[in-house]
């Protein structure tokens, strides 16, 4: 690794010791793999596997105008609760994509966002988007993201392993809630914010099927590792965490989601929605797109000759090129291999067969119901 502003994120010496390939992502020093994209991802599936997610931004929104504030630039609803999470889109005014984060409410007056890594070129797009759209309201926003070390806790034993070693009972803690706790090891308190939500599908909405996201201090980061691991959970990498999200079908900036590609061409219309007494920044675009239809949309594909699915591959009806690939993997819960496209509405049904063009080959694929995965169901 030669590059020389390539960030490192606290826990990079820890991944070094555990034998980890790490790789540049998005200008980080990141692990892709532990001991095997395909392994990682199994135990993840059965078991729970810890992720380092240091790479991604958190700000602290603080002011009493927050919400009004956040009701400007989010697409979604804001219409959650104290101590609720919420997944939320950044538009421009044409409907693409600044960004897709979580939203994290304490209170009326302080707001808590994670969102995305940003390379060395597009650092502090989403602080500064956010910070160029304050006029007058009362808001301040503080940049942590270089300040905290955060953690992704997934799969189905997460709770059982986690919850013993935390001051609170996180099984109360609901799918989208968050909580203030602590990690307890040998009667030291080490402050934690947990929060139950996820990238990689494991969670269900039981009581006993929880993932948690965690964001900690940085003087606590290698401690907190070293503690996770002592569960028995495993290290996981960047490459596991692309192919269990995809399984589930969340999107990734970049490729499913972009300044080129809006919400609702997203098959993301879900995330908008109208606040009485509000217009969000690109509201006119996605609602008309959610009345009309848009002329691209986002569907799944499941390849049916040999081959994997790549982002880029040009897709094809007969003779006619009309969209793209933009996430592909082989997907080891599934045994398949599967892609997100984003092709013309006019072929967005299920069952319509379609042709992938593969190292200068055309390759069979069908349009089929997503997600992929869900906990306990394959489709």
């Amino acid at each position: 690794m030669t590059e020389i502003n390539i960030r490192k994120t606290p826990l990079s010496e820890m991944h070094e010791k555990l034998g980890a390939k790490m790789v540049n992502f998005e200008d980080w020093y990141m692990p892709v793999k532990f001991e095997g994209v395909i392994e990682e991802h199994i135990w993840t599936r059965e078991h729970a596997g810890i992720f380092d997610i240091s790479h991604m931004t958190e700000f602290m929104l603080e002011g009493p105008d927050c919400i009004p504030f956040l009701k400007q630039m989010m697409t979604n609803s804001i219409g959650i609760g104290d101590f609720a999470a919420q997944y939320q889109h950044m538009c421009y005014p044409n409907g693409t994509i600044v960004d897709d984060l979580y939203i994290y409410r304490e209170s009326a007056e302080k707001v808590r966002i994670i969102a995305n890594a940003q390379t060395l070129e597009t650092d502090g797009k989403d602080f500064n988007w956010l910070e160029e759209h304050i006029g007058d309201y009362k808001v301040k926003i503080t940049d942590l993201s270089l300040e905290r070390t955060r953690f992704a806790f997934q799969g189905p034993e997460t709770l059982k392993l986690l919850n013993p070693i935390t001051d609170t009972d996180l099984a109360k803690i609901k799918r989208f809630r968050w909580c203030y706790t602590n990690l307890i090891v040998n009667s030291e308190k080490i402050p934690i914010f947990c929060s139950r939500t996820g990238y990689t599908g494991e969670d269900n909405w039981s009581d006993s099927l929880a993932s948690f996201e965690i964001s900690c201090e940085n003087k606590y980061a290698t401690k907190i590792y070293q503690i996770f691991l002592d569960t028995g959970a495993k290290p996981i990498g960047l490459g596991a965490r692309d192919s269990l999200r995809l399984e589930c079908c969340y999107a990734l900036y970049g490729n499913d989601i972009n300044n080129e590609i809006t919400t609702v061409e997203a098959n993301l219309g879900w995330v908008v929605k109208e606040k009485e007494g509000f217009e969000f920044i690109g509201q006119e675009v996605l609602l008309k797109q959610k009345s009309e239809g848009p002329k691209k949309i986002s569907v799944g594909l499941n390849l049916l000759d040999k081959g994997i699915l790549r982002a880029g591959y040009k897709v094809f009806k007969d003779e006619e090129e009309i969209g793209f690939i933009t996430s592909g993997t082989f997907a080891p819960t599934l045994k398949k291999t599967v892609g997100l496209a984003m092709i013309s509405s006019e072929y967005k049904a299920i069952g319509n067969e379609l042709d992938i063009l593969i190292r200068g080959k055309k390759k069979r694929a069908v349009v089929v119901k997503t997600p992929f995965y869900t906990r306990g169901k394959k489709n």
